[in-house]
């Protein structure tokens, strides 16, 4: 299944990322977030390389923790 949009937070994030991705995807928006589409047995890294490649748009939950996260600027 392919998605349409990835969502990138920082863990102390994880609720708003949560509630962002079901207000999406409640519209018919297919969302890619992690844990939950990292398939088991795949390296979560390489997932989420893949994700990003694949999906059309990204959102951030920006916040403080966000700016001081190095795997959220290195997604973006």
């Amino acid at each position: 299944m392919s998605h349409d949009v990835f969502i990138s937070y920082s863990k102390e994030n994880k609720a708003v990322a949560d509630a962002t991705c079901a207000a999406l995807e409640a519209q018919g928006v297919r969302c890619w977030i992690a844990p939950r589409d990292v398939l088991p047995g795949t390296d979560f890294s390489e997932s989420i390389v893949n994700a990003i490649a694949d999906c059309k748009l990204m959102v951030l939950v920006f916040s403080a923790a966000a700016i001081e996260s190095k795997y959220i600027r290195q997604e973006v």
